[in-house]
């Protein structure tokens, strides 16, 4: 009984399945002329597009094809223009460029003889020196002397003002006549020393004075200080044997210096006397 019985049962749900079935199958038969439809309506509009896409742009090259041609007119005049305004300011540049060059050539000449004066103002041997006092020279010169003298073991020399007067005499003769002259001509002139009379001898007009007994002259291109100048014309005389011979030996206790400028150059005179003829 319960073989039939299940039987029974499986035809039943056999049945309900085959009903189900029979009614399910007409809506598919429904679709498909819904769907042939929707495609014949979308591939309408997508035919129909295309023609008016093309057509708009067919009025609209036609309408943008004389804006073109005007502007292809135009644009030559332009260009046409433009050259001619170009070029009128290069040449005129190149005009203001070729004066401008001229004023700074001039501007330079004047600035480079403008430069010129300064340099010839500079100290240069034997153009022109500095503003220093012959009279500390020579004081200079016999203070250095007399360190030599000493440094040798000799006396330091006397300086006396009246000899001192006849050895810056004898300095300004250097300067036109750079030459050992007399002491007696000098002295005589000036009247400084002992009076030699020799009247007695019957030669009155061969009467003299008699100031110093030696002379040391010099000439050079010295420059600097009063310090430096008078280093220098002490060194010269005691490096010359035959200046120092009698300017350094204590033979000679008395002396004076003169010294002067001219001619871009110094002149000394160095007078050495045996005796004291007179301060």
């Amino acid at each position: 009984m319960k073989k039939i019985i299940l039987l029974l049962l499986c035809c039943g749900v056999l049945v309900s399945m085959v009903g189900c079935g029979g009614n399910t199958a007409p809506p598919p038969t429904e679709s498909p002329p819904t769907t042939v439809s929707e495609t014949i309506i979308t591939e309408i509009p997508t035919e129909t597009t295309p023609p008016v896409a093309a057509v708009e742009p067919t009025e609209k090259e036609k309408e943008s094809t004389p804006t073109e041609s005007k502007d292809q007119a135009t644009e030559p005049t332009v260009i046409a223009t433009e050259p001619t305004t170009t070029a009128r300011p290069t040449e005129e540049t190149k005009r203001t460029e070729t004066t401008k060059a001229t004023v700074p050539s001039a501007a330079e000449n004047t600035e480079s003889k403008a430069e010129e004066p300064p340099k010839e103002e500079e100290i240069y041997v034997g153009i022109q020196w500095p503003d220093v006092d012959p009279a500390e020279i020579e004081r200079l010169v016999i203070e250095k002397i007399n360190a030599y003298r000493i440094a040798q073991g000799d006396t330091a020399a006397t300086m006396l003002p009246g000899l001192t007067e006849v050895a810056r005499y004898r300095a300004n003769e250097l300067t036109t006549n750079f030459e050992h002259r007399g002491e007696q001509h000098v002295s005589t002139e000036l009247k400084y020393g002992q009076y030699v009379d020799l009247a007695p001898y019957g030669m009155p007009e061969e009467s003299y004075y008699k100031g110093y007994s030696r002379e040391a002259i010099g000439m050079g291109d010295w420059f600097g200080t009063a310090e430096s100048m008078s280093d220098r014309i002490a060194d010269g005389f005691h490096h010359s044997k035959g200046h120092w011979s009698y300017v350094g030996s204590s033979k000679y206790p008395y002396i004076a210096v003169g010294v002067t400028k001219a001619n871009g150059k110094w002149y000394v005179c160095i007078c050495m006397s045996e005796e004291n003829y007179g301060g």
